[in-house]
């Protein structure tokens, strides 16, 4: 059988594993005033005072209070941190879960602004704009040396404004323009759920956000309707979100007054969280789990696991068993609106686990910690084996757009069927993709990397060809997961 490699492996070899789950909000009305008198604040004037004038280069001062700030923050822990105006914008926009723009993931490739992919039911996917489409131009004025979150920002703006996009499209000699009316852009939850077979649903969730209750309650309404006796619950690579949003999910599965999960903090003290409502689903549930299932995530498995309402398939989890509170500070005369993600208190499952990683500091030199002494994450009640990549060749083919560019021109001269995974002629002919692009390999690597090479080639080609229900009930019968679900559900073990 072949083996799906979750898509959260490929984000690990780009930029390592971003973690922004379990926050609470916070009213930007609270104020903390016992800190108002503290000769701390007048050593750092002084010493901020004395820098700005003397320093031997000119200084920018809002660059150096922030600098101070983070550090600050940083020396506190990983997950405390300042959000400067952009840093806020965007964390509200994940956590809400909608914005106001054109509707496309796009980042640097070959040193160009590229569309990743346009977000389905968008302005920019009606408009036809596709992944793989180079824009050199916004609204009149070239993107060479632009960054993304330059670009973002021009393409975003309020709903009804239109932005002019000019692109570069593979296998096209004259570029393109597209005119494209800004709409309010939803980032879905729920990314798949469908039937795999008559009494299997299978849901996909990908973050917690404000609306994912109410999405996970209608989705799960609508498989019941098919005839929905067994459920598998995916939350691999989702790492977290609101706290509250995972207390809610959890409600849909766990009996009235039932415990979710608790918290205990210097300043909070000690809460309790139960759910309210009881079950909307009470059949045979598996939860899929792995190393990018973190904070939010790990709330839902440890509520699940601990009450014996879901059996967990996959590898242990991230383990972030803290709770980050996010705390409005308001706008700052014309510097913007500025916040900080404060860790407040650590959380613990049902059971009075906590999962959070505390041994790294004792092994900061390196060594591996031996297993005994793991703790932190949650580990599955039944392991898989993560795959294991070999050498550096994977990420130098992910980070250098190889697969994403080989896919691009792929769909232009083949034809995908519904049954399509990357065969020995497709392996081929990405290798001599590789050849005419003066890369050059150890075959014995590219051999023992052939699972994720194979994988990545099916979700960058899949990626252009399915919505994403379609790419997902595509990857379902490669799922390792997926397929040791169905025979749990089959089997019993």
């Amino acid at each position: 059988m072949k083996k799906f490699l979750p898509g959260w492996v490929t984000v690990v070899l780009a930029a390592g594993l971003v973690v922004s789950g379990g926050l609470m909000l916070l009213p930007s009305a609270t104020a903390y005033d016992a800190v108002a008198k503290n000769s701390s604040l007048e050593l750092f004037m002084d010493v901020f005072s004395r820098t700005s004038v003397t320093y031997v280069d000119s200084v920018d001062s809002q660059e150096l209070v922030e600098a101070a700030l983070r550090g600050m923050l940083e020396s506190l822990d990983p997950n405390s941190v300042l959000l400067n105006p952009d840093d806020y914008e965007n964390l509200r926009i994940q956590l809400s879960g909608s914005f106001e723009g054109a509707g496309i993931t796009i980042g640097i490739r070959e040193d160009w602004l590229t569309v990743i992919a346009p977000v389905e039911g968008t302005p920019a996917f009606r408009a036809g704009m596709k992944a793989g489409d180079r824009i050199v131009e916004i609204d009149g004025n070239s993107t060479e040396g632009i960054t993304t979150t330059e670009a973002v920002m021009q393409i975003r703006g309020p709903r009804g404004s239109e932005v002019e996009l000019t692109v570069v499209r593979p296998g096209l000699s004259d570029s393109l323009v597209f005119r494209i009316e800004r709409d309010v852009i939803d980032l879905p939850s729920v990314t798949a759920a469908f039937m795999l077979d008559d009494s299997t649903g299978y849901l996909r969730l990908s973050r917690f956000g404000e609306e994912t209750a109410r999405e996970t309650q209608e989705a799960l309404q609508e498989l019941i309707t098919f005839g929905m006796q067994d459920l598998i619950l995916d939350i691999r690579g989702n790492a977290g979100g609101l706290f509250t949003a995972a207390v809610e999910v959890s409600d849909l599965f766990l009996p009235s007054g039932t415990l979710v999960v608790s918290t205990r903090g210097n300043a909070v003290g000690e809460d309790n969280y139960y759910t309210a409502k009881g079950p909307l689903f009470s059949g045979r549930t598996v939860l899929l789990v792995d190393g990018g299932s973190a904070s939010s995530s790990e709330i839902l498995a440890g509520a699940l696991q601990d009450n014996d309402a879901a059996v967990l398939i996959g590898s242990r989890t991230f383990g972030k068993g803290s709770v980050q509170t996010l705390m409005d500070l308001g706008e700052f005369r014309n510097l913007g609106h500025y916040g900080i993600k404060l860790t407040t208190a650590r959380y613990y499952t049902p059971s009075g686990r906590s999962i959070d990683r505390t041994l790294e500091d004792d092994f900061s030199d390196g060594d591996e910690i031996p297993d005994s002494l793991v703790t932190w994450g949650i580990l599955p009640d039944i392991e898989l084996e993560s795959p294991e990549l070999s050498g550096s060749l994977p990420a130098e083919l992910y980070l250098g757009s190889f697969f994403f560019n080989f896919a691009t021109d792929y769909v232009m001269d083949h034809e995908i069927g519904d049954d399509f995974w990357p065969d020995s002629a497709t392996v081929a002919d990405f290798r001599q993709y590789l050849v005419d692009q003066g890369i050059q390999w150890d075959e014995g690597e590219f051999t023992e990397n052939i699972f994720y090479i194979e994988n990545a080639l099916f979700a960058e080609i899949a990626a252009r060809v399915w919505d994403r229900e379609m790419y997902y009930r595509m990857v379902a019968p490669h799922d390792e997961g997926i397929q040791r679900a169905l025979r749990y559900f089959r089997e019993g073990a």
